[in-house]
């Protein structure tokens, strides 16, 4: 995240410095939804309405997050910033900034826990191991004499740098749910597994798990990324794609809940569209999407700080992002409790250009069924057919919207 902003004590990161003008839209578009079973929806919308828009978030069934710049220095002028001291692509793990355990510690002091708590560490370092095993500074600094283990020790020794300020985090808020927004399990690719084979999946992520199983025990939850790049089609597919590949690769570790870090608005990386907000299709299916794909919840991201006091919300699209959340909300507690089933994997839907259609199993005659075909006009209609234990049924898919029906003994009811 390339700029970095002030927020009254915490630190908001966005992509771009200027944000596209606040609309006045009023909140009483907005309607109230109310999670259960264990699902959730997180507000992290940095803005300047001096917290009136959060608190009208919510009252409307957001819940809070603590986001944490963790390595900035706003009160010294970033002069003791510890991203600038990593520098890019650095090699050398075991040379920590003299400052880096005061300035972490302090910035932690400095933002109280409420709600879920979330570090924000983005760093590059190199991660070819041959090259830093070629630096004579760095073989020296890891006291290893042997290639191989210094392969593993390198990446351990990384980890620290992420994983030390959620342990510091839990000694000073010990009831706090920590996790880490910057690496994953599964970092953000746009292809997601769409057109890789295996060799080459492995060949890409590789280097995510390496981290990333020294930094698992000290998170609570884990983050995907799903901010989107385009508006086409595939990007249904690569939001389900990176939710599920965190998930499905967490679950040999935990059983810690996924969360997907959304945004109402197009990813900077795309500089024709970068700052305008999403077209309804994408907003309804990142809603929807993230929790029959194996999230337990989205977090809505955003940095508007020309958003003052008064009654308005940051974006168009937030009324149908909040319609489709209260969908969710009203089978919460059967998505939460119930089997979800990926017949076919995301990668493999993209790969066909076929429907995303995901089952919930709440009991053995009675399923929830998410679909959405997103390669079809907005004026179509398709028909797909869906089992349910001994039960069968036909639903209709319209346009590119999310379709969401529970399907049991009394036929199919649309929500």
């Amino acid at each position: 995240m390339a700029i970095v902003a002030a927020f009254g004590s915490f630190a908001f990161c966005t992509r771009s410095s200027v944000a596209q003008s606040a609309q006045d839209f009023d909140w009483s578009s907005i309607p109230a939804f109310s999670m259960a079973g264990g699902l959730e929806a997180f507000w992290n919308v940095g803005d300047g309405s001096k917290g009136e828009a959060s608190k009208n978030a919510y009252a409307r069934g957001f819940k809070p997050v603590t986001i944490l710049n963790t390595y900035s220095d706003f009160p010294g002028g970033q002069r003791e910033n510890i991203s600038r001291a990593v520098g890019v692509k650095n090699l050398n793990p075991w040379q920590r900034p003299a400052f880096f355990e005061r300035i972490i510690r302090r910035n932690i002091e400095r933002a109280p826990a409420k709600g879920i708590y979330v570090h924000d560490i983005e760093f590059s370092f190199e991660e070819d191991t041959t090259r830093a095993w070629g630096n004579q500074a760095t073989r020296q600094a890891s006291g290893i004499s042997l290639k191989d283990a210094f392969n593993e020790a390198y990446f351990r020794q990384w980890a620290e740098w992420f994983w030390l300020p959620l342990k510091w985090t839990k000694e000073r808020y010990p009831d706090a749910r920590v996790g880490l927004y910057g690496a994953q399990p599964f970092r953000r690719d746009y292809s997601g597994r769409s057109g890789k084979n295996a060799a080459q999946i492995d060949g890409t992520h590789r280097s995510d798990w390496q981290l990333w199983k020294y930094i698992d025990p000290y998170v609570d939850f884990y983050i995907a990324s799903i901010y989107v790049l385009y508006n086409r089609p595939d990007s249904v597919l690569y939001m389900a794609a990176n939710v599920e590949e965190n998930f499905l690769r967490t679950r040999s570790l935990s059983d810690k809940p996924v969360y997907a870090y959304v945004w109402l608005r197009f990813h900077d990386a795309n500089p024709r569209l970068k700052g305008t907000e999403l077209p309804p299709y994408l907003v309804e299916a990142m809603a929807i999407v993230p929790y029959f794909s194996g999230a337990k919840g989205v977090v809505l991201w955003g940095w508007e700080p020309q958003l003052k006091v008064g009654t308005r919300q940051p974006y168009e699209q937030l009324a149908l992002f909040v319609q489709s959340l209260k969908r969710i909300s009203a089978l919460s507690e059967k998505i939460a409790h119930g089997r979800l089933i990926i017949d076919q994997p995301a990668y493999a839907v993209w790969n066909t250009r076929g429907s995303l259609i995901r089952r919930v199993i709440v009991d053995e005659n009675e399923c929830v069924v998410m679909a959405i075909n997103p390669w079809q006009n907005d004026n179509e209609r398709t028909t797909q057919p869906i089992k349910c234990g001994s039960l069968s049924a036909q639903i209709v898919l319209k346009g590119k919207r999310t379709t969401l029906v529970v399907v049991n003994r009394r036929g199919g009811r649309a929500y």
